[in-house]
């Protein structure tokens, strides 16, 4: 745990709150008064990406924003999200996870990392397929920055962009090629066309 403190202190339950009041991050939800939006960054990305190939992506476009005082935002997935908390963790960086029903309802892989996060955000929305977009729009309405690292499968992490365009916040969606060999498991690279740039 970042903070070292009461695990109960940290976790804060939403609940099923009429959405409107979610967009505005009044304080007596989850006392986001502390943060400050323009100072936080939301990670999201493909799941088909490798940790090899994220850590490089987090090293060339993250490295620059660590150590300011910033949270991070994270939804929690596999691949990019995966990734990210682990590769902020080990920079000591602050990071928050939302995620769209309880802490008890996250998988298995993710149970360990929840404990280290300095804030878990548990929306507990009811059980349906939208349920991760309505949490990343969340997010984005909670920040000032978002990164998306897209891959090009999935829609996801293109939607979450889309909006936080919308929503007028600062957007950078790089886009990740995959190379043949470069499978999640892999520790291949992958390139941007942006490299030679």
């Amino acid at each position: 745990m970042v903070n070292g403190g009461n695990p109960f202190t940290r976790r804060f339950v939403i609940g099923t709150v009429d959405p409107t009041l979610l967009r505005y991050g009044t304080d007596f939800m989850t006392g986001l008064i502390a943060m400050n939006a323009s100072k936080s960054i939301v990670i999201t990305g493909s799941r088909d990406i490798s940790r090899a190939v994220a850590r490089d992506l987090f090293e060339q476009h993250l490295s620059s924003l660590l150590h300011q005082g910033r949270t991070w935002l994270l939804g929690g997935a596999r691949g990019i999200d995966e990734w990210a908390i682990e590769w902020l963790l080990e920079h000591n960086e602050g990071c928050w996870i939302v995620v769209p029903y309880t802490s008890a309802r996250q998988p298995a892989w993710l149970q360990p990392l929840l404990d280290q996060m300095e804030r878990v955000v548990e929306l507990q929305l009811p059980k349906r397929k939208n349920a991760s977009a309505f949490r990343n729009r969340y997010m984005v309405d909670l920040c000032g920055t978002v990164f998306g690292f897209r891959s090009g499968t999935g829609s996801g992490t293109l939607r979450i962009l889309k909006y936080a365009l919308r929503q007028q916040r600062e957007v950078h969606a790089i886009p990740v090629l995959m190379k043949p060999d470069d499978a999640p498991g892999d520790e291949g690279s992958a390139f941007s066309p942006f490299d030679d740039i």
